[in-house]
């Protein structure tokens, strides 16, 4: 066992981060924390727009950061961000933060509609943590794996089918891999955030600001999240800090769901 103390508690100093959905919103937040506290930072997005932007912001930011575009739900991708990774010493923290949603009905969806965020929101979970997981056990180092799920996960919406059961499909394939990976000392978590101030409910949002009114009032602190507010646990799961926990949903949600 490492000695701990208050001063490396939280050091992610020589850390290699994967930060998939890095381009923006909880992903590029969550790379900025564990930046701040040393690691460097591999960031994944689908977009090659947005993740210039979030590659750009973290240099701005005096950040060791560097990028590919992917769609993690591909699986032939998984080797290329491995590739990637590689060449910077391998992955210790890897942050999956990427996924989809609409808004629509069960009985009104499409199979490819239902396809295509179980696909990149689950299926790319389970290819990259796959892959992520090998690099680990080759490393030998141990690692921190985290999944950025959703209170969805385990509650239910109107119009959120496919996003609900998707994520909650994350939280036992997380849970699994915490169990299968444990004798690896590869810690595997996740964060369930609640409604949250990004690009993934902007448009939504602007164009029912009845709705947003309506979900705002359903939080005891009188706002809905924004991406800075998962900060803090991403640095908590990523470090030392929590080296005695595995297999956890950490629900960050400002109190919506205690009601």
């Amino acid at each position: 066992m490492s000695t701990i103390n208050n001063e490396n508690l939280f050091d992610l100093s020589g850390k290699i981060a994967l930060v998939t959905g890095g381009g923006g919103g909880i992903g590029l937040a969550c790379a900025r924390a564990l930046a701040s506290n040393g690691a460097s930072i591999l960031l994944v997005d689908i977009s090659e727009e947005y993740l210039h932007e979030g590659i750009n912001a973290l240099k701005a930011d005096g950040v060791n950061a560097s990028g590919i575009c992917a769609d993690v739900g591909d699986s032939s991708n998984s080797e290329k961000i491995i590739n990637a990774a590689k060449p910077l010493g391998g992955v210790d923290i890897f942050i999956n933060s990427a996924a989809l949603t609409n808004r629509k009905p069960v009985l009104e969806m499409t199979n490819e509609e239902w396809l295509s965020i179980i696909n990149t929101n689950l299926n790319g979970a389970f290819y990259l943590g796959r892959a992520v997981a090998k690099q680990m056990i080759q490393q030998e180092r141990g690692g921190k794996i985290i999944y950025i799920v959703s209170t969805g996960a385990y509650r239910a919406s109107i119009n959120f089918g496919a996003y609900s059961a998707s994520k909650a499909g994350v939280v036992m394939l997380m849970k699994t891999l915490a169990l299968e990976l444990a004798q690896y000392k590869i810690y595997v978590n996740a964060i369930a955030p609640t409604a949250t101030d990004t690009r993934f409910t902007y448009d939504y949002y602007a164009k029912n600001p009845d709705k947003k009114k309506a979900v705002i009032q359903n939080h005891p602190f009188g706002r809905i999240a924004v991406p800075e507010d998962y900060m803090g646990t991403a640095i908590y799961l990523s470090s030392a800090a929590s080296d005695f926990v595995t297999g956890e949903m950490v629900v960050v949600d400002g109190g919506k769901t205690a009601k």
